[in-house]
């Protein structure tokens, strides 16, 4: 029987002993790292422990009262508007009305559209930075979709997600590679005649936190980078998920909330394409990944001249959550105190006949369950078949992790198509 022998790492050059430690510790590491990957899966209590039971209990005991399926003999309208007024009460943000006032700053030719820099108001108290992307050929008017960026905990950017700009940050290519594809979306749908505004929500890109007076903390941490690495966005995301938990507390100790600005602002941007003569005011529609998903749904449910959206990667139903055995979804936007009444598919279902509802599902996401993402897609599918049209919703599970893959892609944009240019 052959022998083996266990021999030091031996790396070429004069510090080939330092080399070997280094090496060694790497792979002691590596390792570690996979020994705690593994128990993670192999773990199956709720991150909350004996607390999950409790808060179970509570919410089984009172349900979703607001629902499609306890409507009780009201009609689909006011079942409508009883949920969408529920909705708007718990975002807690209701600004008084303001011109949109669209200002024009820059535009960028490309081959077949038009990027525009521009920004309008989305209240008395703020303006909203935007990219809105023109077709150059064609017959206007076109139809208008609002493409929503991700949350990502990736802060430092926002709108840049999804448009390419030239001399953008290095920090994008390895996200967008990771989350998109390596793609723009929005560059793909305006390509294919389709007017998109992409705008900043709050506290992403040019509406992130920026201080006359630096924290001493974010002063010392940036104090050896310069903006233009990519170690400096990642410092700066890093404090900025770090805020979070500040932003959501200090809204609501100022009676209104994160989502709430966020939700306002997206039907703003609804207003800003229905006001444009390029587009065809009958045929809008909406389309986020991630933290865009999850205002997709909110904007499916609360827009009524919606016509089409697509839903990727955040529709689960809310409960579901206790069962995950690691920490996710904390420090997250949300109108909190409507899951007393809806949950988060019956948001979107709210927008059911008219708008139409495609659902793409990343079966390898970890921050949702199987069961989570099934039921939701089931419950909606459910309101859609009984208001007799079934054909305007669809779900669909992709063999991937949390991501808006090529292929989905142009799945959302056949959709889009679909019922946007009818």
């Amino acid at each position: 029987m052959k022998r083996f022998s266990l021999r030091p790492l031996r790396l070429c050059g004069e510090n080939s002993g330092r080399s070997d430690l280094r090496g060694l510790t790497r792979l002691l590491l590596a390792a570690s790292l996979a020994l705690c990957a593994t128990q993670a899966q192999e773990r199956t209590e709720s991150f909350l422990g004996n607390l999950a039971p409790i808060i179970r209990s509570i919410q089984q005991e009172r349900g979703f009262p607001l629902d499609y399926a306890h409507r009780k003999g009201v009609s689909v309208e006011e079942w409508r508007r009883r949920g969408r007024a529920e909705v708007q009460r718990t975002l807690a943000f209701s600004p008084k009305p303001a011109p949109l006032d669209l200002r024009v700053h820059e535009v960028i030719q490309r081959p077949g559209y038009e990027i525009r820099r521009v920004s309008f108001a989305g209240s008395p108290h703020y303006r909203i930075p935007a990219f809105l992307l023109v077709p150059t050929e064609g017959r206007p008017p076109y139809p208008g979709v609002v493409a929503l960026h991700d949350h990502g905990g990736w802060f430092y950017h926002g709108k840049e997600k999804l448009v390419r700009i030239d001399g953008e940050h290095a920090a994008l290519k390895a996200f967008r590679e990771r989350s998109y594809g390596a793609r723009t979306f929005a560059d793909e749908l305006a390509k294919r005649g389709v007017v998109v505004l992409v705008p900043d929500a709050f506290y992403w890109g040019e509406r992130r936190i920026e201080y006359e007076q630096p924290p001493p903390e974010l002063t010392k941490r940036l104090a050896a980078l310069k903006p233009e690495q990519v170690e400096y966005v990642q410092a700066m995301n890093t404090y900025l998920r770090e805020r979070v938990y500040e932003l959501n507390t200090w809204l609501a100790f100022c009676g209104t909330s994160w989502m709430g600005i966020v939700s306002h602002d997206d039907r703003r941007s609804v207003d800003l394409l229905a006001s444009l003569r390029e587009v065809d005011s009958r045929r809008l529609g909406c389309v986020g990944l991630s933290g865009g998903g999850y205002r997709a749904t909110y904007l499916t449910g609360l827009e009524p001249r919606l016509r089409a959206s697509v839903i990727v990667g955040w529709m689960t139903s809310l409960p579901t959550t206790l069962d995950i055995p690691y920490s996710v979804h904390s420090g997250l936007f949300d109108a909190f105190g409507l899951h007393a009444s809806l949950d988060h598919p019956d948001v979107a279902a709210l927008g059911a006949p008219d708008c139409a509802v495609f659902v793409q599902n990343c079966a390898r996401d970890r921050l949702f369950t199987r069961a989570g993402m099934e039921q939701a897609a089931e419950k909606i599918r459910s309101v859609y078949a009984d208001l007799k049209h079934p054909e305007r919703f669809r779900s669909r599970f992709y063999d991937v992790p949390h991501q808006f893959n090529v292929e989905m892609q142009e799945e959302a944009f056949q959709w889009l198509d679909t019922w946007l240019r009818k």
